[in-house]
């Protein structure tokens, strides 16, 4: 209850893959996601890209659109017309274990 402020907007995922790291967002982190929010930037944020889910900060301005990972493996995306992309909401808590978070910090 205590951080859920939309509960039926709000669903939680797991995460795969390595690419936000450096948001302390390590393989099998729980994320709590609330749709009912407007992504703004700098946000975290839950994308289905050209079918494929994907988590990442978002960064925008009035000419475009990025997904960004916190991993310098991964580039950027710069989000173009004709790709797919829909954001299905914006984490608002990330639920980890201790151990995988050390993973993070190497």
């Amino acid at each position: 209850r205590e951080l859920i402020r939309h509960p039926l907007s709000t669903f939680i995922v797991e995460c795969t893959g390595d690419s936000m790291m450096g948001a302390f967002i390590p393989p099998k982190a729980r994320l709590l996601v609330d749709r009912s929010l407007t992504p703004v930037n700098g946000n975290i944020v839950v994308a289905v890209l050209n079918g494929e889910f994907t988590v990442k900060f978002i960064r925008k301005n009035d000419h475009a659109c990025w997904l960004v990972p916190a991993n310098s493996k991964y580039p950027e995306i710069r989000i173009r017309a004709d790709m797919d992309m829909q954001v299905w909401g914006v984490v608002t808590h990330i639920i980890s274990d201790t151990q995988d978070l050390r993973q993070c910090m190497r």
